[in-house]
C-alpha cells in the first residue's frame, strides 16, 4: 500500500528544514541544462480524482501547480504539489494521507528540490532531497548522496515531465523513456504507447491516449506490466483515469475535477 495514491500514476511539504545546494564550480560540471519543450501545463493548473479501492470509493488526490513562478538556484520553477488520503471506511481500516512537492525547472522540466511527507498504516516518512543535475548528485536527507542520470526525474515531477511528451505521431508499441530517482535508488521508467480509446467516466466521456508504464515489480505493483493510464489526446495529456492491479487487490482513479489548463480540453467530447 506505500504510495498507493501516486503509483496509481506511475509513481501519486514536509515541515523541515530546506538548505540551498553546493554552488558548483566551471570544472565539476557534468551534465548540460538544456531547454525541453512544454505545452501541457501551466501556473494555477488543479487536477483532482477519486481512488477507489475495487467498487469502494476509498479516497482522493489532489494535483496542483502554483499560481506563480518561484525562484530556486537561481532558476524560474514551478511549485508543484500532491496530496493524498484516504477516507469512509479505508481510512477506517488503513489511514493514508500523503504529501508530495516539488520545484521544477521552468525551462529544462528537472526538479531542484522534492519534499515528501507521508504516513501510510504504520509507516511514516519525511525526507527532502536537493538535486544538483550540473553534477549529476541527489542529496537526500535520509539516504545521503546518489548520483544520477541526465534528466532525472522525482516522484511527482516525472508526472509532468512525461505529460510534456510529444506523440502526436507515436505508434502502437512505441517507447518513451523517463530516468527516475526513488529513496537512494535510479530507475529507468518506460511508457509503452498502447492506442487511442474513448473512455467515459462520472466527469464525461474523454478522447484518450492508453498509456502502460513498465513500473517496479516486487513494491507496490504484481508485475513490470500492470498499470495502465489514460490521459486526454489534446495537448494538455491531463491523465483521466488510471487502473491496476496491486498486491492487496485492485486500484483505479477517475478525474472527478479540473480548472486552470493551459490549453482547451478538446478531448472532452460529451
Amino acid at each position: 500500500m506505500k504510495k498507493v495514491f501516486l503509483t496509481a500514476f506511475c509513481f501519486v511539504g514536509a515541515a523541515i528544514a530546506q538548505q540551498a545546494p553546493e554552488v558548483n564550480k566551471p570544472d565539476e560540471r557534468k551534465y548540460e541544462i538544456n531547454k525541453r519543450a512544454n505545452t501541457a501545463f501551466t501556473f494555477g493548473e488543479k487536477l483532482s480524482y477519486k481512488v477507489y479501492y475495487g467498487i469502494i470509493n476509498g479516497g482522493k488526490a489532489e494535483f496542483e501547480v502554483g499560481q506563480k513562478s518561484v525562484t530556486v538556484n537561481n532558476r524560474n520553477s514551478y511549485y508543484i504539489r500532491v496530496y493524498g488520503k484516504s477516507t469512509g471506511m479505508v481510512d477506517v481500516m488503513f489511514k493514508v494521507k500523503d504529501q508530495f512537492e516539488t520545484y521544477l525547472d521552468q525551462e529544462a522540466l528537472i526538479p531542484w528540490k522534492a519534499t515528501k511527507n507521508v504516513r501510510e498504516g504504520n509507516y511514516k516518512a519525511i525526507d527532502l532531497v536537493l538535486f544538483d543535475h550540473s553534477r549529476g548528485i541527489a542529496n537526500s536527507s535520509i539516504k545521503g548522496k546518489t548520483e544520477i542520470e541526465e534528466q532525472t526525474q522525482d516522484i511527482v515531477s516525472a508526472i509532468y515531465y512525461a505529460r510534456s511528451t510529444d506523440m502526436t505521431n507515436a505508434k502502437q508499441g512505441d517507447v518513451f523513456p523517463v530516468n527516475f530517482y526513488m529513496d537512494g535508488k535510479n530507475y529507468r521508467l518506460r511508457f509503452k504507447f498502447v492506442g487511442r480509446e474513448v473512455i467515459k467516466t462520472d466527469l464525461g466521456t474523454f478522447k484518450t491516449l492508453k498509456i502502460k508504464p513498465q513500473l517496479l515489480e516486487g513494491r507496490v505493483f504484481k508485475d513490470s506490466d500492470a498499470l495502465t493510464l489514460w490521459v486526454t489526446d489534446d495537448e494538455n495529456k491531463v491523465p483521466v483515469r488510471a487502473e491496476s492491479e496491486i498486491f492487496v487487490g485492485s486500484i483505479k482513479m477517475d478525474l472527478d475535477g479540473f480548472s486552470g489548463l493551459r490549453n482547451p480540453l478538446i478531448a472532452k467530447i460529451k
